[in-house]
């Protein structure tokens, strides 16, 4: 068997050569994974083709596998999407949760249509679909990855300022979410050398939804857990996370020139965060506060839409070159 039989192995050696290269130049953008994914996903489609011919019995285990595993995660994600709309109501970023696991199981029942009819179009097309749902679902996996590692990142010793980003209240008081984050500034806080020292900044406004500004309401908490009035600093302009990190370090540089700030957000929220901090030329150490992991999987999942709308051109460009190794599965075999 030649390579040039099969060029899915080519456009994945392609992709796996430009994933390297930029994991060099820029290994925190997201571009890395998705090039990488693509590498995968076009050598699994030629060794699809190639062992079609060679070993029929090792694609149909894979394919079995392949379909578990999406029947598995379009499940979880049905389940979760559920779960949590009866717990917080019908949220949009919740139903979306729930959609995605129907577009996968949507993606199962399309395999089985196509599959009992038969015939060269419904084999292109089980081709394409199922590179693309694979793709994603291949993409997601990894931002999970990412997610993890990065929300348990650790606060350097230097820390002078610890930024808490601001998170959807309760009435008048912080959320279940806004409290785990303001929990983790405290630990953070109290694993400082110099913690007397060391200076709250709470960066949120106030919502169209909400009764006071996040601010405020991080502020009377931190109060009650014993954090002295002059130790916290309020920022209660920005009303998204871009504007909460360039709000509050514009407000770090005036009042205190040379800091080392530590920004506490969401574990699931650290590595864009860290991208958009990164992008506006703020420097910052970024580290995450714990999250009920019912709620885990429904905030990755938006994490990761919002990751891909962030780079969305480049990104986008990106994913569309899975064409080239598609178009030549089905054209080629």
């Amino acid at each position: 068997m030649g390579v040039t039989e099969y060029p899915e192995y080519i456009a994945a050696a392609v992709f796996a050569v430009g994933g390297v290269v930029h994991a060099v130049l820029a290994p925190y953008r997201f571009s890395t994974a998705v090039l990488f994914c693509l590498a995968v996903t076009s050598a699994g489609l030629g060794e699809a083709a190639s062992s079609a011919e060679t070993h029929p019995a090792v694609v149909t285990v894979l394919a079995v596998a392949a379909l578990l595993m999406a029947l598995a995660l379009g499940l979880l994600l049905l389940v979760d999407s559920i779960v949590l709309v009866r717990r917080y109501g019908p949220q949009v970023s919740l139903l979306a949760t729930g959609a995605a696991g129907c577009a996968l199981l949507a993606v199962l029942g399309l395999d089985v249509v196509l599959q009992t009819t038969g015939g060269e179009v419904a084999g292109a097309l089980m081709v394409a679909v199922n590179a693309v749902a694979g793709y994603l679902s291949l993409l997601f996996l990894v931002f999970t990855v990412y997610v993890f590692v990065q929300g348990r990142s650790t606060p350097p010793s230097e820390t002078t300022h610890i930024v808490v980003l601001g998170a959807g209240l309760n009435g008048d008081r912080p959320g279940p979410l806004l409290r785990r984050r303001l929990e983790r500034a405290l630990a953070v806080d109290a694993g400082v050398p110099d913690a007397d020292g060391v200076v709250f900044l709470v960066s949120g406004g106030q919502g169209d939804d909400e009764v006071r500004s996040e601010a405020d309401a991080m502020a009377d908490y931190l109060r009650t857990r014993g954090v002295a009035a002059d130790r916290i600093v309020r920022e209660d302009r920005s009303v998204n996370t871009g504007q909460n990190l360039c709000f509050s370090v514009a407000l770090m540089d005036r009042i205190a020139p040379g800091h080392h700030a530590t920004v506490v957000t969401s574990g699931f929220h650290v590595y864009r965060t860290a991208l958009l901090a990164r992008r506006v030329g703020v420097l910052v150490h970024v580290v995450g506060a714990p999250t009920s992991p019912a709620y885990w999987l429904s905030a990755t999942l938006r994490e990761f839409a919002a990751v891909l709308w962030l780079d969305r051109q480049p990104l986008i460009g990106l994913s569309l070159l899975l064409a080239v190794p598609v178009a030549t599965a089905i054209f080629q075999h």
